[in-house]
């Protein structure tokens, strides 16, 4: 048998491999596309959910704030209230000791 020489044509199984190696490069571009495509997706729902958290974040520091306030009024009516309770309390011991003399 006479030793083999390539010329360095394509033979079909050559074609075939390289023919199946441009359609694997077709789907991975696709697929790179579609992940693109998916990962544009999933930063603008990020950066929708972060706009979202700090709005909520505002809206607690407001609630704080308003929390706050009601709590000092709060405080404010409650030691008005004690002093009219002592005040009376102060107005019945008299009469009783008025009524008593």
């Amino acid at each position: 048998m006479a030793p083999s020489v390539s010329t360095g044509a394509a033979t079909p199984s050559r074609r075939k491999g390289a023919a199946a190696g441009v359609e694997e490069a077709e789907l991975l571009r696709g697929r790179n596309a579609e992940l693109e495509r998916e990962v544009a997706a999933l930063r603008a729902e990020l950066g929708a959910a972060r706009r979202r958290a700090e709005t909520a974040e505002e809206a607690e520091e407001r609630l704080c704030v308003q929390l706050g306030e009601a709590e000092a009024e709060a405080v404010e009516i409650a030691r008005a209230y004690q002093g009219r309770v002592e005040e009376l309390d102060r107005e019945l011991a008299a009469a009783r000791a008025a009524r008593s003399s």
